[in-house]
């Protein structure tokens, strides 16, 4: 039979949790970006590296860090799809396309008080999916006095 974890009671910190992910967008996705939109290359052996230097990048190399960034973008992708349209809104304006808050509030429609509170859950939902799916550790949480 299967075992479900017991509820988590922990209490999100959202001002923090929001900040991780803004940071993850903008060092760990950004990277991978990066990664994935490298044209592919063949045959030729490419180093910018100076001559004698042993870490030269194989082509290899290069195309399978590329295909691995490519599929750490779709899986980005499949995390967004599994939460609600608003949240998703929110993550890929602000993270991805870059909007201000205020652009993304009024794209959805909201004043800024229920667009704070829903921008937080999105934050906290994608955090929390991306640590049990992935491993990182983004949501952070408030200590117990």
């Amino acid at each position: 039979m299967m075992k479900l974890d017991p509820p988590d009671t922990r209490e999100v910190d959202y001002s923090q949790t929001r900040k991780n992910v803004a940071n993850w967008f903008d060092t760990e996705y950004s990277k991978y970006q990066r990664l994935a939109n490298i044209p592919v290359i063949s045959s030729v052996r490419l180093s910018l590296a100076p001559k004698g230097t042993a870490s030269a990048n194989s082509v290899e190399d290069m195309n399978v860090n590329r295909a691995n960034a490519k599929q750490v973008l779709e899986f980005i992708v499949a995390i967004l799809d599994t939460l609600d349209d608003r949240y998703k809104t929110i993550i890929k304006a602000l993270y991805i396309q870059g909007l201000q808050n205020w652009q993304v509030a009024e794209r959805l429609g909201y004043g800024r008080a229920r667009y704070g509170v829903l921008k937080n859950e999105a934050c906290a939902l994608f955090a929390q999916t991306m640590d049990m799916t992935a491993g990182t550790e983004l949501t952070s949480y408030k200590v117990k006095e």
